[in-house]
């Protein structure tokens, strides 16, 4: 699948180029509004590290340029997804190959959402990133125990990251810059949570599984 995951993870990355003003506008609600600048610079790093790869690159060797790119974008976020990506690279190292399934796509978001919990010492309703990822995972391995179709269960794990991002609008922030403004953290949706929810509706998008239509968060 290294084809279709090189070009899935670059329309991940002109999505979130195209959604630099709207994160940055809710990052600066409740931080320094720079998540948009900051998202847009690791999609331009991840550019460049494509670049250089082999058109056979392994899928695994792929997120790892990925992970690596993301690191380098500083502030919190960043070393946040160099942790998650480098998870989901382990994970793909361990497939036997074949044709991806949802115990693939599961396994990903488990071991993406563990190495999220150890950096960030963040949980579900501290209004960060994890308030989508978590939704994300539970809803695939819901989906795997219901032996749902892949297209079916992919279109249902981006509604529930969509859903766990319109959640945070109600949330007070607990960690990072936000959690200083306490009650007046509440009314938006996390930005990182938002731009996470993007990528994972860009990349089942691209590859025409999604079947659904872009439930916004409020």
């Amino acid at each position: 699948m290294t084809d279709g995951l090189r070009a899935a993870i670059l329309a991940a990355a002109d999505a979130i180029d195209a959604a630099r003003g709207e994160l940055g506008a809710l990052d600066g609600a409740a931080g320094d509004g720079d998540h948009g600048m900051t998202m847009s610079i690791g999609a331009r790093n991840v550019r460049r590290r494509f670049a250089t790869l082999p058109e056979d690159a392994p899928d695994a060797d792929l997120v790892r340029a990925a992970a690596s790119a993301m690191g380098g974008v500083g502030g919190a976020i960043g070393p946040l997804y160099a942790a998650a990506l480098g998870a989901i690279a382990a994970e793909l190292d361990r497939d036997t190959g074949g044709e991806p399934g949802i115990a693939i796509a599961r396994g990903a978001a488990q071991a993406a959402e563990a190495a999220v919990v150890r950096l960030g010492h963040a949980a579900v309703g501290d209004k960060t990133v994890l308030d989508a990822l978590h939704p994300l995972a539970e809803s695939l391995r819901d989906s795997e125990a219901a032996g749902r179709p892949r297209s079916e269960a992919l279109a249902h794990a981006v509604k529930a990251a969509d859903a766990g991002v319109a959640e945070t609008a109600g949330m007070i922030a607990r960690i990072g810059r936000a959690s200083r403004l306490g009650e007046r953290s509440r009314g938006q949706p996390d930005a990182g949570a938002r731009s996470f929810a993007i990528i994972v509706r860009a990349l089942v998008d691209w590859t025409g599984q999604g079947g659904v239509g872009e439930d916004r968060p409020a």
